[in-house]
């Protein structure tokens, strides 16, 4: 019933007594992404650890923080100018970057506090509106840095509403305060926050730039207004929301044509083909699906592994998913291969030692196309790399770091094995895959997850019952009868009636075979 699926979550961070320790692969790694002290990213990684969120956001939050730092150290310059010779703002500000370099004196809190008399000593003298603004957006980034969104939204609104501040910068302030609302919803599941950006894109920050005038400001609005959508979209049942977030990015397109800001262009197909891909699986619409494949084939075109690498891996990854999907659906093993040379493309950015869980995601997902591919194809070696492939990811996909993907990864592992052992006739693949089933009960509790640990207990019944076909084992028929029986009762209890037809027919044929068994034995 349940069979291999590609990634889609990670698992949560594990709580220990020095959580740094726990992360010296990732850390190093994204030091040497983003070519980063790795005391500055140790500093930053504290708060994001305090949120319990799964272990591959961690790295992704970490990395949007350290760049908010480098910005932070590098508009410094920008001040001199604006400060004018109040040499009492210039201290202040000089001290207060001086707290965010990277040495022992390195400090959010102190940054914080500077930039906050800095700012009052700029309304006091009645400084121009754009150093005021602009000491309140230092604050925002400080407070972004430390996941404080909400805070960086409010100080983000407070630059905007600064008086006598220019109508382009005032668009600036309100998409930065839109934007930490959209981090907020995104990163932290607070949908209340993106209604909150969704609401202030189109009430305000559209506003803020016709596109008759700024038809640049008006096409990056329309982006990330359709992002946010999109965001929110995917948490819905219903489907209005994709639809309007298709939309914005149509209009944005609209503007961002490929000749004149190409790289703009392909982000805003790269979304684009998101949504398309996402509404397409709602509504199991293959048109809408081939769409979002020649979205991200088109974002290709400019997003090259040689200008762009992480977006081209990113795109290529989008890419792969969509084409898995499509390929699924149409029961074409064309399109699965190319769907699986868009996941070995995707390999050749995210290496292991520079992205280890982007790396055994991957490794997850190419397993779960080839495992596909290998039904199409003769003989074994598609689903022997199924099965390698899985076993590769598992190499970072680790229980102790991320439970929840080794269990994914693991059940994956299994269905490849029940196929392999099905086609090879052989029962030590076959109690290969039963094991694997049984790695990801382990994680998959009855209790937490009923319908998740049904599917699975689901493919270990299939799996004794074939090793037990295989052996005339009536031992092992009875495991899988009581197996499919416990299957049949969470399908009932959940009024899943499909599901519990498919799972009662199983116990009928368990039973079957029991019988045929014992006969056979008998005489």
């Amino acid at each position: 019933m349940a069979s291999a699926v590609p990634d889609t979550h990670g698992g949560v961070s594990e709580d220990m007594s020095d959580p740094i320790a726990a992360y010296t692969a990732e850390l190093n790694a994204v030091c040497q992404n983003l070519q980063a002290e790795k005391s500055d990213l140790e500093s930053l990684l504290v708060p994001i650890l305090g949120k319990r969120i799964p272990r591959q956001q961690n790295f992704r939050l970490l990395t949007q923080s350290w760049l908010r730092l480098k910005e932070l150290r590098e508009i410094q310059a920008g001040f001199s100018i604006l400060a004018g010779n109040d040499p009492e703002i210039l201290r202040l500000i000089e001290q207060a970057f001086g707290a965010l370099q990277p040495d022992e004196t390195f400090s959010f809190d102190d940054a914080r506090k500077l930039i906050e008399q800095a700012s009052r000593r700029s309304l006091e003298i009645g400084s121009a509106p754009d150093l005021a603004a602009r000491l309140r957006a230092v604050r925002a980034v400080i407070a972004a840095v430390n996941l404080d969104y909400r805070c960086a939204a409010e100080l983000y609104a407070q630059a905007a509403s600064t008086p006598g501040l220019s109508v382009p910068l005032q668009w600036q302030y309100q998409a930065q305060r839109a934007l930490a609302l959209e981090d907020l919803g995104r990163e932290f599941t607070d949908n209340a926050a993106l209604e909150d950006a969704v609401d202030l894109y189109e009430t305000k920050v559209l506003a803020l730039a016709p596109r008759a005038e700024r038809p640049d400001d008006w096409a990056a609005t329309q982006h990330n207004l359709g992002t946010a959508l999109g965001v929110l979209g995917q948490r819905q049942s219903s489907t209005w929301m994709l639809e309007k977030a298709i939309g914005a990015f149509e209009h944005a397109l609209s503007e961002r044509s490929q000749d004149r800001v190409p790289l703009d262009w392909a982000a805003t197909q790269n979304s684009l083909g998101n949504t398309l891909g996402i509404l397409a699986q709602r509504h199991a619409d293959m048109d809408m699906l081939e769409q979002s494949v020649h979205a991200f084939e088109s974002a290709l075109e400019e997003r090259t592994r040689e200008q762009s690498p992480q977006d081209w891996a990113v795109t290529q990854n989008n890419l792969g998913a969509a084409l898995l999907s499509l390929g699924q659906r149409k029961k074409d093993k064309t399109i699965l291969g190319q769907a699986a040379d868009a996941y070995k493309n995707v390999l050749q950015v995210w290496i292991r030692e520079r992205a280890p869980l982007d790396w055994a995601s991957t490794l997850n997902n190419l397993g779960t196309t080839l495992r596909m591919l290998g039904e199409y194809r003769k003989g074994p070696r598609t689903l022997e790399q199924s099965v390698a492939a899985y076993r590769s990811a598992l190499a970072e996909r680790t229980r102790e770091r991320v439970p929840q993907d080794w269990a994914m990864t693991q059940n994956n592992l299994g269905a490849a094995l029940h196929k392999l052992g099905e086609r090879q006739e052989d029962p030590q693949l076959l109690e290969a895959s039963i094991a694997a089933y049984e790695n990801a009960l382990r994680e998959w509790d009855r209790e937490q997850v009923p319908m998740t640990w049904a599917m699975t207990m689901a493919n270990l019944g299939a799996a004794r019952k074939a090793l037990a076909e295989q052996l005339r084992d009536v031992g092992l028929v009875r495991t899988a009868l009581s197996d499919f029986e416990a299957v049949a009762e969470v399908f009932r209890n959940a009024s899943h009636a499909h599901y519990y037809e498919l799972a009662t027919e199983q116990v009928a044929k368990m039973r079957e075979l029991e019988k045929k068994f014992i006969l056979a034995r008998e005489t």
